[in-house]
């Protein structure tokens, strides 16, 4: 997976943040809004989001895995869909940077470049279901 600088450096962080944030998560309660409850909270849901893409993309890949057929060139295919997903990750990472800059003097900022990136992975994982739906 192709990612920004900005982009790594805020997973690395965010890692750190939910790492930390874990040995502390009894003194987060659910009202707490405080930016560290915020991206904790962000970043566990990021994480489930990412999680299900992951499996929805992984189940079609195993499914593109065939030889061609006579109605359809599997490897091809693969390829294809492969590289729409590098191209689809390019522009959501970018798309959420842009958000982060949007956000950069608020508090919120993480938790808003969060929510853009749970927001575009669920709907790609509802594109990838379609997909799966329909091939055959």
């Amino acid at each position: 997976m192709l990612r920004s600088p900005h982009f790594c450096r805020l997973l690395i962080a965010a890692s750190f943040l939910a790492s930390s944030c874990a040995v502390h998560a009894q003194d987060c309660p659910k009202d707490d809004l405080s930016p560290m409850c915020e991206d904790q909270r962000a970043q566990a849901v990021y994480e489930l989001a990412d999680n299900e893409l992951n499996t929805v993309y992984q189940q079609l890949l195993k499914r593109m895995s065939k030889s061609q057929s006579e109605y359809l060139d599997y490897p091809t295919l693969k390829v294809k869909f492969i590289e729409a997903q590098r191209q689809w990750l390019r522009f959501r990472n970018s798309e959420c940077d842009a958000w982060y800059v949007i956000n950069q003097a608020g508090t919120g900022r993480n938790a808003d470049q969060m929510s853009c990136l749970v927001t575009r992975t669920k709907d790609r994982t509802k594109q990838l279901k379609e997909w799966a739906a329909y091939l055959p």
